[in-house]
């Protein structure tokens, strides 16, 4: 899944949490700290929506240089692990249903605000508050004749108090996040209830402001109430029920909370919504940065015995040259497996009884080909990570990976993956005394090989690199830790015996998990 789509579940998770909250203190904040302690804390829901935008906190974690663990460091050509495990990808499926829901709400949106403008024009909308960037007041034909005069200053009141805290723009940014976050039933709960609170914290004001002019506001509300249209940019009063109108004209019979409970309520809500940001930023895992402590120098007598010798200035008569050293032969090849051989995890495999040639002995020359396989082992057969090799039917590739691992000890993995089976491979997995083992794969694609080595046989990709070669070339995956793992697959047609045995594999399987 695209990191898009994980950012818009983690966003409306959180979103989601807040707005259950919300609902849940809303009505015990309005009766004991009025009606604008209840709006302030819809607040709560883009502040914990932020917190799954911004960057996580980095935690250092200081480990020994040699609990060090290599990473990944891809080749140019080479291609992510999660390559090697073929499956449908359904990203592709849901960001189109995601976008087909946010242009049909989109669509809804638009059709709903120009329902609404055209009525505008036509002289039977209003009162409102209309636009975002630009809000003004607009009001139907009859206004004069409807509404008395100490209504039409109430209701005036109450659409400048809308301007001024910026209710439209907020509504506004509530539609984006509805066409947005379509799929999520929470976020329309939000932007229902919070046109309610809306409503009723901006009632608190005018009251506040005229005090003797409850009655005239009460039947001002009622008319305006008959009169509403559904505007999604802008503010008006939802008319899908009269019981918010009762409970609207409920709340102007009910006595104003003191100046301090207003006062306590606005400092509960700043810390509730800054406090729900903050843990919801602390929930998300963080980002963990290894540090490894310096190696300590070693000792004077040490380095003294390491140091180079200093160079002989003196004059000296040419001396004969060296003779070349002999190129290192391997060795003939072993018995072939059968197909009544008991399959031979990688754990349980003994070690060599002969000395195992070190990441330099072996270049891409030394390899047999046809039905020959050599090495320094007697070819077993491997079950590790065999799932993760896919070889086209009729070939078999076969994958040599030496490296030194950071005790200095030589790891040698020497396996073989046939296109008419995958549940196991032939070949070896060779460690000596060391504490890590290499596990290889091998993806083809035609004449291309995507070679890739681990450290873990779960392929974790912190310990894991991959490189495309073509058969007989040898590469390079260097890791974290710069350690160097030197691979060279050889690509080769599958003979008729292996074809036999992957055919009798594949009729029992059950023999190999023995």
């Amino acid at each position: 899944m695209s990191d898009a789509l994980l950012l818009l579940l983690r966003v409306n998770l959180a979103a989601a949490v807040a707005v259950a909250v919300v609902m849940a203190l809303r009505l015990p904040a309005r009766r004991l700290f009025g009606a604008g302690a209840a709006y302030g804390l819809w607040s709560l829901a883009p502040l914990a929506a932020l917190a799954m935008i911004l960057p996580v906190r980095v935690v250092t974690e200081v480990a020994p240089a040699a609990a060090r663990s290599p990473a990944v460091v891809w080749n140019d050509l080479a291609a992510g692990p999660e390559q090697l495990s073929p499956g449908p990808d359904w990203t592709a499926l849901l960001v189109l249903i995601w976008i087909l829901g946010g242009l049909l709400s989109l669509y809804r949106l638009a059709r709903r605000q120009g329902l609404f403008e055209r009525a505008v024009r036509a002289g039977r909308a209003g009162p409102a508050v209309l636009g975002v960037l630009r809000p003004r007041i607009v009001t139907p034909d009859d206004f004069l004749r409807r509404y008395t005069e100490r209504e039409r200053t109430v209701v005036l009141a109450h659409e400048r108090v809308h301007i001024a805290r910026h209710d439209s723009r907020i509504n506004a940014a509530v539609a984006v996040a509805r066409c947005v976050s379509w799929f999520n039933p929470l976020v329309h709960v939000l932007a229902h209830y919070l046109r309610i609170d809306q409503e009723l914290a901006c009632d608190a004001a005018v009251i506040a402001a005229h005090p003797a002019a409850r009655r005239s506001y009460a039947e001002a509300l009622l008319k305006t109430q008959l009169a509403a249209r559904p505007l999604p940019l802008g503010c008006y009063w939802p008319a899908q029920s009269a019981h918010p109108l009762a409970q609207r004209i409920a709340l102007l019979a009910r006595g104003d909370p003191g100046r301090t409970a207003q006062r306590l309520g606005a400092a509960a809500v700043i810390v509730l919504a800054l406090g729900g940001g903050c843990i919801a930023w602390a929930a998300r895992p963080p980002r963990i940065v290894e540090t490894w402590a310096p190696v300590p120098p070693p000792p004077a007598s040490t380095a003294a015995a390491e140091a180079p010798a200093a160079p002989d200035r003196r004059p000296t008569h040419a001396r004969p040259a060296a003779p070349a050293p002999a190129p290192i032969r391997e060795p003939a090849a072993g018995p072939a497996p059968t197909p009544s051989e008991p399959a031979a995890a990688a754990d349980t495999m003994s070690p060599p009884a002969t000395p195992v040639p070190t990441a330099t002995a072996w270049t891409p020359g030394a390899f047999p080909s046809g039905e020959a396989f050599g090495g320094p082992l007697h070819p077993r057969r491997v079950k590790a990570a065999s799932q993760l090799s896919v070889v086209e039917p009729g070939s078999a590739v076969r994958v040599l990976a030496t490296m030194v691992d950071p005790d200095q000890i030589p790891l040698t993995t020497d396996l073989t993956a046939f296109g008419s089976q995958s549940l196991y491979r032939v070949g070896y997995i060779w460690r000596g005394r060391s504490r890590y083992k290499l596990f290889t794969s091998v993806v083809q694609h035609g004449r291309r090989l995507l070679v890739t080595a681990s450290l873990s046989n779960r392929f974790a990709p912190w310990e894991t690199g991959s490189i495309e070669l073509a058969s007989g070339e040898t590469g390079t995956i260097v890791l974290d830790n710069g350690q160097r793992v030197t691979v060279t697959p050889t690509l080769r047609p599958e003979t008729e015996r292996e074809m036999a045995e992957g055919r009798l594999a594949m009729e029992r399987p059950g023999r190999l998990d023995s």
